[in-house]
């Protein structure tokens, strides 16, 4: 039975590199060898302390394997595999193991990840991998700023300066819209003032309600929440204008995802609740982030060698220090 490494969250507190069992590839599985895992820092800390789960339902068990992105090398390939070939630089999603003492999650950071053909992309010609390594995650960003209208000169409002935030206004700028980012952390603030925003704006400084007063008085054409919290999206109707809408681009925990249909009835607001990943999106996603118009690299604050998953992961769960986005690099061995 083969081995590789993987990362691995033995507890809700503490996370390692170890070797785990993987499969045979299947006849249209393909076997990726990681140059780049990224770190979904918001998704990763609540399924590793038990808090991704729907309504309900139970978290995944320990020990298991987090993340569901990574930029890596064919090595090889099943039977039925076409378009593809042995060296050829992909992005990868899931894969699976076959391990009685780990359970795969969605199993993104792995060495040598089994996959089905469906969930690898071939990368362009001469693509950094470190910018392709979080596709998933800019496509979720993606995914919110490309579901509302928008107006030459439309007036948006994104809350949150992390990733999502950050790849969600780069999109509703690149459409046209005059982009406010609101955050609480000076340093991804100044990221965003650089690549993201036209405005940035801390909101331990100013409320947003002053904000709407100063930039939208008639309320914002759209406004997206990044965060996921009730206190979050608690105050994002009054800042939105009638047949405005609001997207909802967060994950919301179970007990954070209260939202008064009556109230978007009432001003007829349009609610969009983007999640989750499709070929379709990434492949899009993909070609926008060649072409410069979403900044993958310049979000990377820590590009870290997975030796040191351990003291990444503290950071994600413990935050000791600022960061923004985190990738873990194979190359070495």
């Amino acid at each position: 039975m083969p081995r590789t490494r993987a990362v691995c969250a033995l507890s809700p507190d503490q996370v390692v590199l170890r070797e785990v069992n993987i499969p045979e590839p299947g006849p249209q599985e393909v076997v990726v060898r990681a140059e780049y895992s990224s770190i979904s820092t918001g998704t990763e800390r609540w399924v590793i302390t038990g808090q991704f789960h729907p309504p309900g339902g139970k978290p995944m068990p320990h020990p298991l394997v987090p993340g569901y992105q990574k930029a890596g090398i064919v090595e090889a390939l099943g039977a039925e595999v076409s378009g593809l070939r042995v060296g050829q630089k992909v992005f990868a999603t899931i894969a699976r193991l076959d391990d009685a003492e780990v359970i795969a999650g969605w199993g993104g950071h792995i060495e040598h990840s089994v996959l089905p053909q469906s969930e690898v992309i071939p990368l362009p010609e001469g693509l950094d991998p470190v910018k392709a390594a979080a596709l998933v995650l800019t496509q979720v960003g993606y995914n919110g700023g490309a579901r509302p209208p928008v107006r030459q000169g439309d007036k948006a409002l994104v809350i949150g300066d992390g990733l999502v935030g950050q790849w969600l206004a780069q999109m509703l700028r690149h459409r046209g819209a005059r982009v406010v980012l609101a955050g609480r952390r000076p340093e991804r603030l100044a990221v965003a003032a650089r690549w993201s925003a036209d405005l940035t704006v801390n909101v331990r400084e100013t409320p947003l309600d002053e904000i709407a007063r100063q930039e939208a008085p008639g309320g914002f054409d759209i406004v997206a929440d990044s965060i996921g919290t009730a206190e979050s999206v608690a105050g994002l109707l009054g800042l939105v204008r009638r047949d405005g809408h609001l997207v909802l681009n967060g994950y919301y925990r179970e007990g954070e995802h209260l939202l008064s249909i009556q109230q978007l009835h009432g001003r007829e607001v349009t609610a969009h609740a983007p999640a989750g990943w499709t070929r379709q999106r990434l492949e899009t996603t993909l070609g926008l982030v060649e072409q410069g118009v979403l900044h993958v690299r310049e979000l990377m604050t820590h590009i870290l060698p997975v030796e040191k998953a351990s003291e990444a992961y503290h950071l994600v769960l413990h935050k000791p220090e600022a960061f923004l986005g985190i990738c873990l690099d194979w190359r070495n061995r």
